[in-house]
């Protein structure tokens, strides 16, 4: 009983490892969008936003539009307080469905100002998980 008790314990760490991946974890995930943020890096943060594609509509052309917005706002952001100076994700949480997550992150602008949030992700229809934009 022990034996088996054991082999089962041993899958269901492997299952967990092999489903949360490291570089596709939300943790790593909202970790790489939050360092192309703080680069300014409008064009990379958008590869980490989940996009529903809709029919006959440009991919790319929709992106391109989403990172200038997100540049503009994000400008206007850190022009008001004195920057973006670090992030620092601070816990992740994975709801049982294992579709859905919350990562807390953390961000100290110039000004020393700080803000936490949660930023909200699901995967996609590759399993990759992306940060949910959406309400």
């Amino acid at each position: 009983m022990k034996k088996l008790i054991g082999i089962m314990a041993l899958m269901a760490a492997l299952f967990i490892m092999t489903s949360c991946g490291g570089g596709n974890s939300p943790k790593a995930v909202t970790e790489k969008a939050m360092k192309a943020l703080h680069d300014k890096n409008y064009d990379s943060f958008v590869e980490y936003i989940y996009i529903t594609p809709k029919e006959g509509e440009d991919m790319e052309a929709s992106k391109k539009m989403l990172s200038g917005m997100l540049q503009n706002k994000a400008e206007q952001t850190y022009a008001k307080k004195g920057g973006f100076k670090s992030y620092e994700v601070l816990d992740e949480k994975i709801d049982p469905s294992g579709d859905v997550a919350a990562v807390r992150v953390k961000t100290v602008y110039g000004d020393g100002s700080e803000k936490e949030e949660d930023v909200k992700l699901k995967k996609d229809e590759k399993g990759d998980w992306k940060l949910d934009m959406g309400k």
